[in-house]
């Protein structure tokens, strides 16, 4: 589990998938790595792939978007 510290200053445990979702929809400030803490907006975290890929994307997730009600939804499922 990766220590998170959400937006609004709260903090949590979640797992590397859901630390993906979470990157992914800008909710999180920080996170813990393996020793210090990543900011986001300041530390380089993962970045989309995708541009320096030469072929297809094949990831459905990739190529999927939720509209914001089934986002909150799935944050509301994994907390």
């Amino acid at each position: 589990m990766i220590q998170v510290i959400y937006r609004d200053g709260k903090e949590d445990l979640v797992t590397q998938k859901f630390l993906d979702i979470l990157l992914h929809v800008d909710e999180v400030q920080m996170f813990q790595r393996n020793s210090d803490w990543a900011i986001v907006g300041v530390d380089p975290v993962r970045t989309d792939s995708r541009a320096n890929s030469r072929g297809d994307e094949r990831r459905l997730h990739q190529q999927t978007n939720l509209p914001p009600l089934q986002v909150q939804q799935l944050l509301r499922a994994c907390c």
